[in-house]
């Protein structure tokens, strides 16, 4: 089958840091010819759309936006819900027969619908966004129970053969085991490349697009520990988080939205929450971290340890005080070998895009399952 013969059916959840290696591997695939269309929350159409993309929403199952501020414990509920929900996997099965896909790719996060669409007999690819150490963790834990308890398997890819593409570096990824998974490395955002950092050194704060509670409150401290550095900040605050009322320093910027490549070019520093899609995107810069998990029950805090293991950055705790994360961020610009490490990983994850090599195990699964 050739790819302008191929038809690929994209399921996204509005989750946040999923989006972007997703919507990165769908512009590759359509970049060489494929036919290809992405169903998902009405949170991600107007990305979508700029991908010049043809998107649905789903026409059944439950809303998610992950903006709206609520507890942790409230958060995960909802996202256990949305796990277990197979209303979403009929939605994606009338879209794939519509489409006439050749075969669906389906968001990690949707458990619960993966066995409906896995009976329409459309091979059936699931896309891990993260380390899939995080997979294993929920499973494992809380969300798995809950599925479990609705009569869902949260392991129902890994039992049943499903290919998984993993957005991910497998040397960073903490595997419980051998599970089999194709790590396809990182996903660029934008074109990466090596900074340059600036005279002033440069910090990039940037906490989650989604509302995790008590981020402002991490959001005020990193900003206090900034107050009386000689750096120049900028800070991006998303969606999720009201600015009003910070007290920002002189030394710091702040912006409702920037692409993270303008200032990542010439940066020193990112603090960051460990969320997967950001902290890679600031390696592939080669710019070095200091992470705080925003939420504990997910993988930011492997994210974190792995990159403290590499030697890459510093992991504190969500609501360290400004002392000690003006102590960490002194001692990362102070000391050369956290670039030198990032650097090195940096120039390795430059090499080749993630998404070429997610487009190339897609096309030829496809071309494999088809009938001859």
């Amino acid at each position: 089958m050739s790819n302008r013969a191929m038809r690929v059916l994209f399921a996204i959840v509005d989750g946040g840091g999923n989006v972007p290696p997703q919507l990165a591997v769908a512009r590759e695939l359509h970049k060489r010819g494929v036919d290809v269309r992405i169903i998902g929350h009405s949170g991600i159409a107007e990305r979508v759309q700029k991908a010049r993309i043809p998107f649905e929403t789903f026409s059944n199952g439950r809303h998610f936006d992950p903006t709206t501020p609520r507890p942790l414990p409230a958060m995960m509920f909802d996202f256990a819900q949305l796990a277990a929900d197979r209303n979403l996997g009929r939605s994606i099965t009338e879209a794939a027969q519509r489409f006439g896909a050749h075969a669906v790719v389906a968001d990690t996060m949707l458990v619960g619908a993966l066995p409906e669409v896995e009976r329409t007999g459309v091979p059936t690819i699931v896309f891990v966004h993260c380390f899939y150490r995080a997979v294993q963790d929920l499973a494992a834990g809380p969300v798995g129970w809950f599925l479990r308890a609705r009569g869902i398997d949260p392991r129902f890819a890994e039992r049943r053969g499903l290919l998984q593409i993993v957005s991910a570096r497998k040397d960073l990824d903490p595997l419980r085991g051998t599970p089999p998974v194709s790590h396809i490395g990182v996903t660029w955002q934008g074109t990466p490349a090596a900074a340059v950092p600036a005279t002033v050194p440069r910090i990039l704060v940037s906490l989650s697009t989604n509302a995790f509670a008590g981020q402002r409150r991490m959001l005020q401290n990193i900003l206090d520990a900034m107050e009386t550095l000689p750096v120049e900040a900028t800070l991006t605050v998303g969606p999720s988080i009201d600015a009003s009322g910070l007290r920002v320093p002189a030394n710091t910027d702040v912006h409702t939205w920037l692409d993270h490549d303008e200032v990542l070019a010439t940066a020193s520093l990112v603090v960051g929450h460990g969320g997967h899609s950001t902290a890679m995107r600031a390696l592939s810069f080669g710019v070095p971290q200091v992470i705080m998990p925003a939420n504990p029950m997910i993988d930011q805090k492997r994210v974190g340890a792995s990159l403290r293991d590499q030697g890459v950055g510093v992991l504190l705790a969500k609501y360290a005080r400004p002392e000690k994360i003006r102590a960490a961020i002194e001692a990362v610009l102070r000391d050369p070998s956290y670039r030198e490490n990032a650097a090195r990983l940096g120039e390795d994850i430059r090499r080749r895009d993630g998404a070429a090599v997610a487009a190339d195990i897609i096309g030829e699964h496809v071309r494999a399952s088809a009938p001859t």
